[in-house]
């Protein structure tokens, strides 16, 4: 009877001992990358600061030559509407834009269903050339196969001081012409925060009123992220995991 005991204690103990250590590992994982931060953006971060900070810049062309008609035929997508490079980070990404919110989450460039989707614009915006405030939207991974595939990933390297203070250009092409940016601001939020979800404005106030809750609270914040009622602003917004379920937002102000 003792043996039989011993026999199915052992049994036992052989099944949870690798399912203890499967569940340990992942939140010994997900702890790490909450505290450490993802590998690949910890090393571009390292590279950046080893390098002395070397920048990239996309020249505002004078005579501006929309590469989007060329896009759309090379995916055969219309909704292809807006080109983003921010060369410092290594993000150089198409933008599409649906009837909605949830399309591209899970759908390429093809129209294809992926779930690693593809950056998009709110569908709110309607008129990307005079909006007040332009929204895109992009996937996060916590998965090494997939750093590569999700551009947005490398805004996490914005949570360092440094890179904050040294690289602010952002550049992004619509149809009329390529909007120069600058990284004003980094915020991490809570979903039910959602005030950088309003786009849309009753008047100058309005707006302004919606800029000075939006830039409470931020993480880094420079001294050019005070705005006017004729400044534009472009939101960045890619899933965060410190702490899990928030949201990182990269605040930019357009150059004039």
């Amino acid at each position: 009877m003792k043996k039989k005991k011993n026999d199915l204690l052992r049994n036992i103990l052989i099944f949870l001992v690798p399912v203890v250590l499967c569940v340990g590992g992942y939140f010994i994982y997900d702890n790490f990358i909450k505290e450490q931060g993802i590998p690949s953006v910890n090393k571009l971060i390292k590279e950046k600061k080893e390098e002395g900070f070397p920048k990239e810049e996309v020249p505002v062309e004078p005579v501006y030559e929309n590469p989007l008609p060329g896009y759309r035929n090379q995916y055969g997508n219309q909704y292809i509407m807006g080109h983003l490079q921010i060369p410092n980070l290594n993000i150089d990404t198409l933008v599409t834009r649906a009837n909605n919110n949830e399309y591209y989450l899970n759908y390429n460039l093809y129209g294809q269903w992926d779930g690693l989707g593809v950056p998009f614009f709110d569908y709110r915006n309607q008129n990307l050339n005079t909006d007040k405030q332009i929204n895109i939207y992009g996937h996060n991974t916590q998965k090494p196969e997939f750093y590569d595939q999700l551009p947005f990933t490398n805004l996490e390297a914005y949570m360092d001081e440094e890179i904050f203070k040294n690289y602010k250009d952002v550049y992004l092409s619509i149809d009329e012409r390529k909007v120069h940016y600058e990284v004003v601001a980094t915020k991490i939020i809570d979903p039910s925060n959602n005030e950088h979800m309003k786009i849309l404005f009753t008047g100058d106030a309005d707006y302004l009123q919606h800029v000075n809750k939006l830039l409470s609270g931020t993480t880094y914040k420079s001294d050019n992220a005070n705005f006017t009622a004729s400044d534009r602003m472009l939101v960045l917004q890619v899933c965060h995991y410190n702490p899990m379920g928030s949201y990182l937002l990269i605040i930019c102000k357009e150059v004039k």
